[in-house]
């Protein structure tokens, strides 16, 4: 009997394996995308806990085992039920940018078709907390941020002004190098003077040259990262500011899931085809090019095109051992981005009433240096900086009336206490048990009294949970770490030595985040078509 064929086949659905894989679809091609969880999305996700019972949406996964079977495209596509009990959280994501109109993320939608079935409703309400200073946002965007340091600290006022005038010429420079033509190529020094510049430069060079006080700088460096400022490429935090913050950051109406879904309804609306449950275990190459995959079950899919949106790692792996050198030596070069500590509570208390924002960054600990030695020796701070989300105060459906959600984000090495106790059960929930309490104790005491007296729910994930689910090694929150030497085309590119192997993610070009890795995901789409010439 003859194995099943398709004109590209992608290994798992996260933005970049969704992005690419409907984009091609959408062209015309037989896509057939597998994933290994239940559910697409990656980081990128939504689940329910009612009494502990995973979110089963019925619209997408039906009634039946759906382990050796593809999503069915029916009329009206993937969708959220219209009946919603109990509490919905998102995995990682808190928010996303350049969903406004002409925005990065709203181009890419746009081009795959599923902009108008997204609500993305603005973020205005923000509050940062540091030690000794507090800023409050009542309008979302990087202009108002910074316009709130410059009341707060007017003697930097110059070195602010410079600091904003070099992050839009790079996000200039940045636009127009993704439209490159002959003429810049000819006279690129010309056209991209501040990338050639500042290509190998860390945020801290610039914070140091522009400020003298350390509160500015450690407000400036605020950002979704987990390195701290002599690490952070400068190049990376210019782009991510231009082209994700400086408009403003959006919340999905019905949680982070719903970009997700919405892509894999486009896959599905242009006859692709998505398995879930399904783990690719070999890559399969004859004569030097792509034939296929075969699965942990034994099915053998042909394609004479391969996505990769899986950790670099795990890709090398799946290949004949005469083709992994490259990829092998490769890794090594890299670092990853440390994880996080996850908690996700819902609780009765009147959190609206209390005026919370959506969004709060607690930092307890000012120097970012001794946070990141602490990590790398496997510590965390006593008092650990906090992220801290209320996604119902913006969509209040999440959960039951009257009641209000929390997810906790804690940015830790993976490595805490010999590994999260990962190879003793027992020692792993009492750690992951013990860490929450912590936790649950700093938020009581800073953000919200009385909390743990109205709890409903509470669960934890750690950088072990992360792994797991996702398949990032070392639980990394972002895959590869942004440092001057792993930014932009220094990153792995799409394409491989391998002829129909492509990559897509948070561990290839140009960065990290769910705009960095849709991007990589319309890049490798791109790369693609024109090796097909369509």
């Amino acid at each position: 009997m003859g194995h099943k064929s398709y004109d590209a086949i992608v290994i798992g659905s996260g933005m970049g394996g969704l992005t690419a894989g409907a984009l091609l679809a959408k062209k015309g091609l037989r896509v057939l995308l597998i994933e290994k969880e239940k559910q697409v999305g990656g980081y990128v996700v939504s689940f329910k806990r009612e009494g502990f019972t995973p979110l089963e949406n019925p619209a997408i996964y039906g009634k039946d085992n759906i382990s050796e079977a593809s999503i069915p495209y029916r009329k009206g596509g993937v969708k959220a039920p219209s009946f919603l009990t109990g509490f919905t959280f998102d995995g990682t994501g808190v928010f996303v940018g350049g969903c406004q109109e002409g925005g990065e993320f709203y181009q890419i939608l746009k081009e795959i078709g599923v902009y108008e079935e997204i609500e993305f409703i603005p973020i205005h309400h923000i509050r940062n907390i540091y030690p000794g200073f507090e800023i409050h946002l009542q309008e979302g965007g990087f202009s108002s941020y910074t316009e709130a340091l410059l009341s707060l600290f007017p003697e930097e006022e110059k070195g602010l002004r410079t600091y904003l005038s070099l992050i839009k010429r790079i996000g200039d420079e940045v636009r127009s190098y993704s439209d490159m033509t002959l003429p810049k190529r000819i006279f690129f020094p010309f056209y991209f003077k501040n990338l050639i510049r500042f290509h190998r430069t860390h945020h801290k060079t610039i914070l140091d040259s522009l400020f003298r006080g350390g509160e500015i700088k450690m407000a400036l460096h605020s950002l979704p990262v987990t390195e701290p400022p002599s690490k952070l490429s400068f190049l990376f935090v210019a782009t991510l500011i231009s082209k994700a913050l400086m408009e403003g950051t959006f919340y999905p109406k019905g949680g982070m899931g719903r970009i997700s879904e919405a892509m894999a309804n486009s896959l599905l609306r242009f006859d692709g085809e998505i398995r879930l449950k399904t783990e690719a275990d070999q890559i399969l190459i004859k004569d030097g090019k792509i034939e296929g995959i075969l699965t942990r079950d034994g099915k053998i899919f042909q394609a004479p095109v391969v996505i990769s949106n899986i950790n670099p790692n795990l890709l090398a792996g799946m290949l004949p051992h005469e083709y992994q050198k490259p990829f092998v030596k490769r890794r090594r070069r890299f670092g990853y981005s440390l994880s996080c500590f996850i908690l996700y509570i819902a609780t009765d208390l009147d959190l609206k009433g209390g005026n919370l924002p959506y969004f709060t960054y607690l930092r307890s600990l000012s120097d970012l240096e001794e946070e990141d030695r602490m990590f790398r020796r496997g510590e965390v701070p006593k008092n650990p900086t906090m992220i801290i989300s209320i996604p119902t105060l913006l969509d209040p459906s999440l959960a039951p009336t009257g009641q209000h959600l929390l997810k906790v984000l804690v940015t830790v090495p993976y490595h805490y206490r010999g590994g999260w106790g990962k190879e003793n059960p027992e020692k792993y929930h009492q750690i992951k048990g013990e860490f929450s309490q912590r936790v649950l104790q700093q938020l009581e005491s800073k953000f919200i009294p009385g909390l743990r007296d109205h709890l409903l729910f509470c669960e934890a994930a750690t950088p072990l949970t992360l792994e797991r689910y996702t398949g990032n090694e070392l639980g990394a929150t972002y895959g590869l770490a942004s440092t001057p030497q792993q930014i932009g085309n220094l990153r792995p590119s799409h394409r491989t030595p391998i002829p129909g192997l492509f990559q897509a993610g948070h561990y290839t070009r140009p960065s990290h985040g769910i705009v960095g890795a849709s991007l990589s995901g319309l890049f490798a789409a791109r790369a693609i078509l024109r090796q097909l010439r369509l």
